[in-house]
């Protein structure tokens, strides 16, 4: 034989055809776990609810689409027994490609066309069924259809789901819904919706009837069994109880969906539909507190969608294009404080590793040559690695809330594995905080101007502009104490950062591209409007650094600004809440800010231990304030009533009930904030003094009590008059 005669591809193939009969021998054939039988001369697959066949095709012969069309954008062809695409649209070129295209997939519309006059009355079709082998990213696909009387037009879409790079053969259900009308003409199918890479079979396709797809369960975050009750001046329940509505209006679960098999938090509003690295992670701050099952489950999903990823990233969102491969591009990274809370709380051993071995994972993405630079050891952002950053391109610039979030990650891995018993890996994280720790304060802080600024790579020089990430090293004592004493002015002056009106700006009121936005969602909202994404990481830092009273101050500002208001972003000056309405990590960090820190709630299974650490404001001070019928993810129905009532500096009342079974050997911590411990006493409800917390463990200008945990438990802190 000539084989100069045979293009070249036809060798290719020939092989792959030798492949995949090789991958396996029945793709000629229905899936073995669904018997065929006959009824008036229709297929009908065997299951628990039988379903006729309306039109199926087999593609058993070589090179016969059976009417089918490939579209000429798509490399494929009949290999005798499948329809075989190569996916490759998409593929990276070299050099690596811009970020844009890492983060957004290209508008293709690659569909498999049918024949046309299927004359299907649509009220018939209930699901298009399909037979594939999926050696690719590619999670989703979609289906279009036409009508009769209106051949040329596509109505649609209806998706689909599939396992990615999976070496076996799977069945794959597209539910029909109702806009299904008329008479089904003609159908279109697109396997994919990246095209960026690898190869996929269609074994067979069936259009079927059945059983209409029944409406998936619903977590339960917002119904009265499981909101808690709040008693607070100035805030109602039932704008309380709204906020976890507006997370039930962001759940999403028509599931799986871009390789996410769990039911997630999206976005809320405008954004659709999707998972989002960033909104999944803030969103839990709230949803923790309602339903821990959800929560774990919500790990899960975003565990098996960075499995997908080769780099240990997890993707910015789930139409990411790059996913499935290594990339530059991820998010700004709260996932590891999300992961942290909800891994020593479940009671899942087994899902706490998984999320440990997750994060670890994640960091050795940031710590990764394409992300840390060599001679600063900061790590370097891309896009919305960080927020509020005008320039994109790579290799140029570290900024000060992606580094201290990688930071703040690596302490809570650090943290968690020594609870665990995993030492050596606690001291290995432990020194990558403070490796990082040095870099921040080497590289990023600007003595002339006592503030934290990113670090412009190219230049080899920092930015001059003051955003309010500046206060971001406050977390975790990152800054040390002689420059947290220069960063207190910048934050406390009204002309820098609005203090005292409202929650903090999200640049500096001085900077030149300061600017109030207002109306739909506009990108400069990040260059001068109040996110509770931004507010949060303050309250936390000043919290952290012993500045309670100031955190006290911003989070009931921040309460006060977002009640009844769970917008994207408020106007500094007039406190309209702009943006998306009904925005879902707006509504989580509202409920955080009330349980976290205004009564500062903390649950940890793993310590067998509930703490209670409010912080109150000036214009709570001598009103009664409660939580009740708070869940604590004990396994037990445990149920949590906390009231607090402090009438002065160092002087307050603080009642922890527990309804439902008590844990057992669980301790409870109860502080109260007081910036000097001299002179503070603490008493049982019946007047005997109870032992201070001396370790050096206890939070920064706190004094606190532990006590065995009971189903009343009452301390009064007071100052002491000497006896």
């Amino acid at each position: 034989m000539n084989t100069n005669r045979y293009p070249r591809f036809r060798w290719s193939i020939l092989l792959r055809t030798l492949i995949l009969i090789d991958i396996c021998s029945s793709a000629c054939h229905p899936v073995s776990t669904a018997a065929t039988s006959s009824v008036d001369g229709q297929d009908v697959f065997g299951s628990v609810h039988k379903e006729s066949v309306l039109r199926r095709w087999n593609f058993d012969v070589m090179n016969d689409c059976e009417g089918w069309t490939i579209p000429d954008s798509v490399f494929g062809a009949n290999m005798g027994g499948a329809i075989w695409l190569r996916i490759q649209q998409g593929k990276r070129p070299t050099p690596p490609v811009n970020w844009r295209q890492e983060v957004y997939a290209p508008p293709l519309r690659c569909e498999l066309t049918s024949p046309a006059g299927l004359a299907i009355p649509a009220t018939s079709v209930k699901k298009v069924r399909m037979r594939v082998l999926n050696l690719s990213p590619e999670t989703d696909g979609t289906v279009f259809w036409r009508t009769a009387d209106k051949p040329d037009v596509d109505v649609g879409p209806v998706r689909f789901s599939m396992k990615p790079d999976c070496k076996q053969w799977q069945e794959v259900v597209c539910h029909i819904d109702d806009r299904w009308q008329g008479v089904i003409d003609q159908i279109r199918i697109q396997p994919a919706s990246f095209w960026w890479r690898g190869d996929l079979w269609i074994d067979w396709i069936a259009i079927t009837d059945g059983d209409v797809k029944a409406a998936p369960p619903r977590p339960d975050l917002c119904s009265d069994a499981v909101v808690p009750r709040l008693d607070v001046p100035g805030l109602s329940q039932q704008e309380f109880q709204d906020a976890f509505k507006v997370l039930d209006e962001c759940l999403v679960v028509d599931v799986p969906l871009r390789g996410f098999n769990y039911p997630f938090l999206s976005p809320g509003g405008d954004y659709g539909e999707n998972w989002w690295q960033l909104d999944g992670s803030l969103n839990l701050a709230g949803a923790k507190w309602v339903n821990q099952k959800f929560v774990d489950d919500v790990m899960r999903g975003f565990i098996e969608v960075q499995a997908q990823n080769p780099d240990g990233r997890i993707d910015l969102w789930g139409k990411s294009p790059a996913r499935g491969q290594v990339a530059d591009v991820s998010s700004i990274p709260r996932y590891f404080e999300a992961a942290y809370d909800v891994a020593r709380r479940t009671a899942e051993a087994s899902l706490r590793e998984r999320i440990r071995q997750s994060m670890m994972q994640y960091l050795d993405y940031w710590f990764s040559p394409a992300k840390q630079d060599p001679q600063t050891g900061l790590i370097k952002a891309l896009f919305e690695e960080t927020f509020g950053h005008h320039h994109n391109d790579p290799d140029e610039v570290t900024p000060v809330d992606l580094n201290v979030a990688v930071a703040v990650g690596c302490y809570k891995v650090s943290v968690l594995s020594k609870k665990m018993g995993v030492l050596p890996q606690a001291d290995l994280y432990r020194a990558k905080f403070n490796q990082l720790r040095e870099s921040i304060n080497r590289h990023l802080w600007n003595e002339a101007t006592s503030g934290y600024y990113n670090y412009n790579l190219t230049r080899g020089a920092q930015t001059p502009r003051l955003i309010c990430t500046t206060f971001d090293p406050l977390q975790l004592g990152i800054a040390p104490p002689e420059r947290i004493r220069k960063l207190i002015p910048s934050l406390l002056n009204p002309a820098l950062f609005n203090w005292g009106s409202r929650p903090v700006t999200s640049i500096a009121m001085t900077e030149p591209d300061y600017v109030e936005a207002v109306g739909p969602y506009d990108g400069r909202a990040w260059f001068g409007d109040i996110w509770t994404m931004r507010d949060l990481p303050i309250i936390a830092g000043l919290e952290d650094v012993g500045c309670r009273d100031l955190a006290a101050e911003l989070n009931w500002s921040t309460i006060t600004t977002f009640h009844a208001n769970y917008c994207e972003y408020v106007v500094p000056s007039t406190g309209s809440g702009e943006g998306v309405q009904r925005y879902g990590w707006t509504a989580s960090q509202y409920i955080q800010a009330i349980v976290e820190h205004l009564f500062g709630v903390d649950y940890d299974r793993l310590d067998a231990r509930l703490r209670v650490c409010p912080h109150i404001p000036q214009a709570l001070i001598g009103h009664e304030i409660a939580l009740r019928n708070l869940i604590i993810p004990t396994g037990m129905d445990t149920r949590l009533d906390v009231a607090v009532t402090q009438t002065a500096p160092g002087q307050a009342t603080i009642l922890v009930n527990v309804q439902g079974r008590l844990p057992r050997e669980h301790l409870v911590e109860i502080f109260l904030s007081t910036p000097e411990r001299q002179g503070i006493i603490a008493r049982d409800g019946k007047g005997k003094k109870i032992a201070l917390i001396t370790e050096a463990s206890v939070p920064a200008n706190m004094t606190g009590v532990r006590l065995a945990l009971k189903k009343r438990n009452e301390v009064r802190f007071e100052l002491s008059n000497g006896k």
